[in-house]
């Protein structure tokens, strides 16, 4: 009897943890395709900058022209190239641990790339205010 239950016990104990890991798994799912959502406008205000500043990058500023429209490229290469390794599809065949390692680092990846993105497009609204 005593062995029923300590197995019923374990049992429940595992479900209730993958349950808690599947609800953490969507989640972070739900945190990483939402933060994709505000990423991807500005990836056209970055084309946008970029467009404007590089028709006046022969002026007196150039060098710091250059500086912003090089930073302005790397947020948006490096977006465009978050989005081709990213792959919602292969997240149903990791376990879900595994999903939760996945998506983590997906954030942070994308928390990175949003900081650069912001640092850029601040440096050519602020330059193009001028």
């Amino acid at each position: 009897m005593l062995k029923k239950i300590v197995t019923l016990v374990f049992l429940t104990t595992a479900f209730a943890c993958t349950t808690a890991e599947e609800k953490l798994s969507s989640a972070l799912q739900e945190k990483v395709l939402k933060l994709h959502d505000t990423l991807m406008p500005q990836t056209e205000q970055l084309i946008s900058f970029k467009s404007s500043l590089d028709s006046i990058s022969k002026g007196k500023d150039s060098v710091h022209i250059k500086q912003i429209i090089h930073a302005l490229d790397q947020a948006d290469d490096s977006m465009m190239e978050w989005m081709h390794q990213f792959s919602l599809d292969s997240l149903s065949k990791l376990a879900v641990g595994e999903k939760v390692t996945y998506l983590q680092s997906q954030y942070s990846a994308l928390t990175r790339l949003k900081t650069s993105t912001d640092s850029s497009l601040h440096a050519a609204k602020t330059y193009l205010s001028r």
